[in-house]
């Protein structure tokens, strides 16, 4: 058959399987090239877009991988140090952590932890409970812990305890607190010089770059940026921390002794109007609020010495001219002014010195309200002293077209007119520098963080209220007030004191309680060249005795002593008239003792011959006591009591002392204690 060209069904199908099979893996070839191609098409365009990512746009993805994983660290500006006139550290930056335990990652107990981080620092009862109660996570154990403190912890608790710093504040010196004032946890001033100096001490924060991890740890990359912060800068004061110790001593002092509610004391150069201390002290518990600065009073007699300078400067009176005093007692329409001491007739000079309210009334009615209210206005009463920092009251002295027929006499005896503590004793100052007011300051210079001066605070003289003369007339006028006035207590035995007492009733609620004063003494020294001015103010006084020559005379009187003799007073022996006590004041009768003067060395050296004790001998030295265990006040005290000089290093009780005790010491020298 198959010669024939006949095939069989067999080989039939067998051609046809054949050409199934050349179809099929022709089929095959194409989809292994499409798919070939497919596949080079996709690794090409993937390798395009990866070089296109790699080189063409590589820094714009860098760029976002650090955004997305970069984060800014703060860095704290040092804070500026404030410092006393002589370089002294009021106030200085400090490093403090808190303390966090990490539960889950201690290797002890968690009462052993606890036990461990309480021998090192305080930690309260709940902070115990929370920690003990705590899942997982950092818990609060402490804070306000010191770098000694932190690195004890870390040594005694080793892994699970972590710290967390921040920028504090030291003040080595706890003197002058209220006017220095404190920080806020932000690093910025809450109070005070802190809150008022903020801009100069402050400084500039930095920042540095870190990254985060996967896990959002922080790290610090190499060649990271980072913009290094500036220092703040450093502010020198014009208060002198000793003189700032002694006012503080003596106002405390004397305020346990009269049971009075508070009071100040200030002590500036008439000369500049630098304030050397300024002490105010409440026991109402206001901590923040400085009275010598914020709360006017009515200032009583020391207002008489102004009275006299407008009259001596009107020409409308004369020192020793004769005045009827009406024996104590002037009635005035329904109102009746007396005095504590009747007298007939006294002198211009005797009615200041004898602090006669009749003798001033009587004079008052020489000036015209608005000549009287000039000279006040001159002398800085009713307006702020444009101190320039911490918030000062104005006081208050009405418009003469608002006075009544009283005001006058209401004005020379001190009332019906409030001033503060510092506005006294700078319009004293014009008095003591020649009739020139000076404008107070505080702050001596600014300088950056390498010690280079930025600004210097010069002496401003506001006006000249009275002239030379005049203010000599009145300094010696108020020299008699302490040598046989109503100021004896306040005499010194070397120098002669110039000053005026003052006693007034306190109002409450806009009435005069019965029973209830205010004592003052205001006065400077030496009195033929002053070099200080002292103002000292105690309020509402109990037991009794509450007359300014009766207790605000001898505080100056005892402020001056140790503040002499801490800044190194010379006295000129040729100049010295006598040694004598001044006898106590009994109502104005007591005999004076003539005084001679000193000069005031600026430099701290010299001899200060001012204090007698029971440890002084003959030769003008003292026997060092034991002075352990005494608080710092009562050991400061009792060194200024000898004539010695303090530098206070530390806090609390008497620990240690320099010389030994025993040693004897030249009045003058200085005592370390620690």
């Amino acid at each position: 058959m198959t010669r024939f060209g006949i095939h069989s069904t067999t080989q039939l199908e067998g051609f046809a399987g054949d050409a199934r099979e050349a179809a099929l893996a022709r089929t095959h070839r194409i989809r292994h090239r499409a798919l070939g191609i497919a596949f080079t098409v996709v690794a090409v365009a993937y390798a395009v877009r990866l070089g296109d990512l790699q080189i063409l746009e590589s820094d714009a993805h860098r760029a976002r991988q650090v955004a997305q994983s970069a984060e800014w660290e703060l860095l704290p500006a040092v804070r500026g140090r404030i410092l006393d006139r002589r370089g002294r550290v009021l106030a200085a930056p400090d490093t403090r952590y808190q303390a966090f335990l990490a539960v889950d990652e201690l290797r002890m107990d968690r009462a052993e932890a606890m036990e461990a981080v309480a021998s090192v620092v305080p930690v309260p009862s709940e902070r115990r409970s929370a920690i003990a109660e705590a899942r997982g996570g950092w818990s609060l154990v402490a804070r306000d812990v010191s770098d000694e403190e932190r690195v004890r912890l870390q040594r005694t608790i080793g892994r699970g305890i972590y710290f967390e710093s921040r920028s504090a504040r030291e003040y080595p010196r706890s003197m002058g607190r209220r006017l220095i004032g404190s920080v806020g946890s932000d690093g910025r001033g809450g109070t005070g010089l802190e809150a008022d100096l903020d801009a100069w001490l402050v400084g500039e924060p930095g920042r540095a770059e870190v990254r985060l991890d996967g896990h959002r740890n922080a790290y610090r990359p190499p060649g990271g940026q980072v913009v290094e912060a500036v220092p703040g800068h450093d502010v020198v004061l014009t208060l002198d921390a000793e003189l700032q110790r002694i006012a503080e001593n003596e106002l405390a002092r004397a305020i346990a002794k009269t049971g009075a509610g508070g009071g100040d004391i200030v002590l500036l150069d008439p000369r500049t109007g630098e304030i050397l201390a300024l002490a105010s002290e409440r026991t109402d518990g206001a901590v923040d609020r400085i009275s010598g600065l914020s709360d006017p009073y009515e200032p009583g007699s020391t207002l008489k010495p102004f009275l006299l300078a407008s009259l001596l400067s009107e020409g409308v009176a004369d020192l020793d001219e004769i005045v009827d005093v009406e024996d104590g007692r002037l009635r005035m329409g329904a109102r009746v002014i007396s005095d504590v001491h009747g007298y007939d007739t006294l002198s211009v000079r005797g009615i200041i010195s004898r602090s006669s309210n009749v003798g001033a009334a009587k004079l008052s009615a020489r000036l015209t309200p608005s000549v009287q209210h000039r000279y006040l206005r001159d002398f800085g009463f009713g307006m702020r002293t444009q101190l320039g920092y911490l918030s000062e009251s104005s006081g208050r002295l009405s418009r003469p077209e608002s006075w009544t027929s009283l005001s006058p006499a209401s004005h020379a005896i001190g009332y019906e007119i409030s001033a503060t503590s510092l506005q006294l004793a700078i319009a004293y100052g014009a008095i003591a520098n020649g009739g020139v007011l000076m404008r107070p300051r505080l702050v001596r210079e600014i300088r950056d963080p390498f010690g280079r001066l930025v600004q210097r605070f010069d002496p401003s003289p506001v006006r000249r209220v009275i002239s030379e003369e005049v203010a000599a007339a009145v300094r010696g006028v108020l020299e008699e007030v302490v040598r046989d006035g109503t100021g004896t207590l306040a005499s010194m035995a070397r120098f002669a004191v110039a000053g005026k007492t003052g006693t007034a009733r306190l109002a409450v609620n806009g009435r005069y309680a019965p029973g209830r004063y205010r004592a003052s003494f205001i006065g400077f020294a030496p009195a033929d060249d002053p070099r200080i001015v002292i103002l000292t103010r105690l309020e509402d006084p109990k037991g009794g005795v509450y007359y300014g020559g009766a207790i605000a005379a001898p505080t100056s009187q005892a402020t001056l002593r140790a503040a002499l003799a801490a800044d190194g007073v010379q006295v000129d022996p040729r100049l010295v008239v006598s040694d004598a006590r001044p006898r106590p004041w009994s109502g104005g009768s007591a005999a004076g003792t003539p005084e001679g003067a000193v000069i005031f060395a600026s430099s701290g050296t010299g001899a200060a011959g001012t204090a007698n004790g029971p440890d002084a001998n003959a030769r003008g030295v003292v026997a060092l006591p034991d002075l352990a265990g005494l608080s710092a006040r009562a050991a400061v005290a009792r060194l200024h009591a000898l004539g010695l000089r303090v530098e206070w290093r530390g806090q609390g009780s008497v620990a240690g002392q320099s010389p030994a005790p025993g040693s004897e010491l030249s009045r003058g020298a200085t005592v370390v204690l620690r």
